[in-house]
Formats: C-alpha cells, sequence, structure tokens
C-alpha cells in the first residue's frame, strides 16, 4: 500500500521519463545530474557539508536548495544519472542498429 503523500507508480514514472528526456535534450541538465549523482554517493558527512555550500552560494531558492538537498541526501540523484545513462545508452545502440540496416 502506497503512503498517502506518496503519488502513484504511475505518477512517479512519467515524472522520472520528463526529467530523462529533459537531461537527453539538454547537456547542461545532464551536468547537473552528472554533479549530483556524484555528490550523493559521497558519503553522508561530506553531502551534508556539499548541500551548506549549495546554501551559502545564494544561488538557489530555498525550494531548489530542498529539492537538490533531497536529491543528495536520499540518493535519488544517482538513481536518477544512472537511468539517464541507460535510456542514452538504448538510444545509442538503436541509433547504430538503424544505420547497419
Amino acid at each position: 500500500m502506497e503512503h498517502l503523500d506518496t503519488p502513484p507508480a504511475s505518477e512517479r514514472n512519467e515524472r522520472l521519463a520528463v526529467i530523462v528526456d529533459r537531461c537527453l535534450e539538454s547537456e547542461a541538465a545532464y551536468k547537473l545530474f552528472d554533479m549530483l549523482g556524484a555528490v550523493s554517493r559521497l558519503d553522508m558527512e561530506d553531502r551534508l557539508e556539499y548541500i551548506e555550500l549549495v546554501k551559502d552560494s545564494g544561488l538557489y531558492t530555498d525550494e531548489e536548495i530542498n529539492a537538490i538537498e533531497r536529491l543528495i541526501v536520499s540518493g535519488t540523484a544517482g538513481y536518477f544519472k544512472d537511468v539517464i545513462d541507460q535510456v542514452r545508452e538504448e538510444q545509442v545502440h538503436r541509433e547504430i542498429d538503424q544505420m547497419l540496416v
């Protein structure tokens, strides 16, 4: 049973698909998830230190900081990066297959 505040799996999958599409279309978005994914794989102390640097930078709104923090602390950024890379690799294989036909 899903939590009341957790969107249904289909909605979460839809959001993930949108994120993946944007990252595949935008080099800047891909680089952001690449960096966030790398940070999310650090030990927790280093993750929290990075979050403090983000907060201190003054470049992000509170909402953006909260989103970045959730992605890093939970490790979700690393998961997203892995999914993006997997989809990108599959696209490359399909393109190669199409060229060979």
